[in-house]
């Protein structure tokens, strides 16, 4: 014949292994709800300082002012990836080469195809060098 004091603390532990799994769903619902809206800089900057990784992309707009590259990614470190309004950025120090020769980031054009090798520094994606892999006028 069961005792009622132990139903009820086992009522009471079942209780509270609900409320534990109750909560720690909720907070895994979070945390991967939060990776919703990924964008280049939660990828690319996410990687530890001096940490190279590669994109290819097509060039949207280039921002002289800010020294930013806007792109449609649709490959980051060698997986296919499709990310939309991405930004990377460069510095005096980025080369572009296309076919041998060496440009100026500033030359870029809307609807050239690019890959970029580059780090994070400061939070930002900086590209190293940029190679045209086509070029929108030709």
């Amino acid at each position: 014949v069961p005792v009622a004091g132990s139903r009820r603390s086992r009522l009471v532990r079942l209780a509270l292994l609900a409320a534990v799994l109750l909560i720690g769903g909720l907070v895994l619902t979070t945390a991967c709800g939060s990776l919703g809206g990924i964008d280049l800089e939660d990828i690319l900057g996410s990687t530890g300082p001096g940490v190279s990784s590669d994109i290819e992309g097509t060039v949207t707009t280039v921002d002289t002012r800010d020294r930013r590259i806007d792109l449609d990614v649709y490959q980051v470190n060698n997986l296919r990836e499709r990310h939309s309004d991405s930004a990377i950025y460069y510095d005096a120090d980025t080369v572009v080469l296309y076919q041998g020769e060496t440009y100026r980031p500033e030359d870029l054009e809307r609807g050239d195809e690019i890959a970029a090798n580059g780090a994070n520094r400061d939070g930002r994606y900086v590209a190293d060098e940029i190679e045209v892999l086509r070029n929108v006028r030709r």
